[in-house]
């Protein structure tokens, strides 16, 4: 797969996550967040299973785990950052739209370079900063408002924001090792399956007829979402580097917002749009302009 074929399915992939924003709203009228994505994980954990077993016949997953236990502790660590990034953000759609929750998780573009900082020490690109600053306004901008943090919904997306930073920089690393697509992402599923269960059996005490009425969105949210789109990241993201990734798949953004708007009503305003555009923008800086088209315009800068 070339790096514009992998761009290519990490673009279908932000589509079908940013409409699975409106099931995950409106899939909550009879169910807890923690059971909702229980269900919805254990449907996409279903959807996966027969292409992992298909691939496993191949090559299994299981040696190389086995072998390598920081390998099985990096792979699990898939599932666990999964489950507290979706967590999160299916609390906090409880109490914001999702307009805002789309875009404000979309601050894991700047995560990610970030973070990458952080631990290996790579080097920012003139670019991605530049990048990094207008998805930062962007986000700002569709948010509507200057007190962010003083609503509780915003607040638990900002906090998933380092998760999900965290899960797109461990695939690139995991990925690195293992060319096991479907078997890795029905692993990262089932234990977040297996961990939103627990919390749900504990805090939400769902019945079975709670599900009933969810049942379509459970289908867009658990094999839209999870079967077809966490598998396409994994696959995608072996051909492209975490930085490019999160900046292509932060696109969910804008199709969450678009989705909200032509499902539910939710109008987005001047600022909004405005919002989306910067974020459009950063993505095209980030992934589209040359490295040396940033990198002349800072030297030049540098020597007057």
């Amino acid at each position: 797969m070339t790096r514009n074929q992998a761009h290519l399915l990490l673009l279908l992939v932000t589509i079908l996550w940013g409409f699975t924003f409106v099931a995950q709203k409106t899939g909550m009228e009879t169910l807890g967040p923690m059971s909702f994505t229980a269900a919805r994980y254990l449907i996409g954990s279903i959807g996966i299973l027969p292409i992992a077993l298909f691939e496993l016949k191949k090559n299994s997953i299981f040696p190389l785990l086995k072998l390598d236990n920081m390998l099985f502790l990096k792979a699990s660590g898939l599932g666990v950052f999964m489950f507290c990034g979706i967590s999160l953000q299916q609390i906090a759609l409880q109490f914001t739209n999702i307009a805002n929750a789309a875009f404000l998780t979309a601050l894991y573009v700047p995560a990610v370079p970030l973070i990458s900082w952080l631990l290996h020490r790579h080097r920012i690109k003139g670019k991605i900063w530049l990048a990094l600053i207008i998805s930062l306004f962007g986000s700002w901008m569709l948010s509507g408002s200057g007190t962010i943090l003083s609503q509780l919904g915003d607040l638990l997306i900002i906090i998933s924001v380092f998760f999900w930073a965290g899960h797109i920089i461990l695939i690139a690393n995991v990925t690195r090792n293992i060319n096991m697509p479907f078997q890795l992402s029905l692993i990262q599923s089932f234990i977040c399956f297996i961990l939103s269960s627990c919390f749900a059996l504990v805090l939400e005490k769902p019945v079975f007829y709670d599900f009933f009425p969810a049942i379509p969105e459970l289908i867009i949210a658990g094999f839209f979402s999870v079967t077809l789109g966490f598998s396409f990241q994994i696959v995608g993201q072996r051909y492209s580097d975490p930085t490019a990734s999160a900046f292509i798949l932060s696109l969910e953004s804008v199709f969450g917002a678009i989705a909200g708007w032509l499902i539910l009503s939710q109008i987005l305003g001047f600022s909004a749009i405005l919002g989306c555009l910067l974020i459009f923008l950063a993505v095209i800086i980030a992934d589209v302009i040359p490295d040396r088209w940033i990198a002349i315009k800072m030297n030049k800068a540098n020597n007057k």
